[in-house]
């Protein structure tokens, strides 16, 4: 297994740092041959990693909420307005 390098510049962190020796031993090396890891697919991971509704419906009942209160407002305004044939 080859030695994994490091991104950090050490030289710039506290040497009080708590976790100075996992940044110095740095990123893992990926074994292409691991048969207990093998890569995943571009498919797959796309999938994994897709966004998703967390609150179902949530998206929705926010746009109700919006449409809702758009309406409101309109309804507010045409009532405020005058025509110039009517008496303010």
């Amino acid at each position: 297994m080859r030695k994994a390098e490091s991104n950090w510049d050490l030289r710039r962190i506290d040497r009080s740092f708590p976790y100075l020796r996992v940044l110095m031993r740095g990123r893992p090396a990926r074994r292409e041959d691991d048969p207990k890891h093998p890569p995943m697919d571009r498919g797959h991971r796309a999938k994994i990693f897709a966004p998703f509704d967390a609150l179902d419906g949530f998206s929705d009942l926010i746009g109700q909420k919006n449409r809702l209160r758009e309406e409101t407002a309109l309804e507010k305004t045409e009532e405020n307005i005058c025509m110039p044939w009517e008496d303010p």
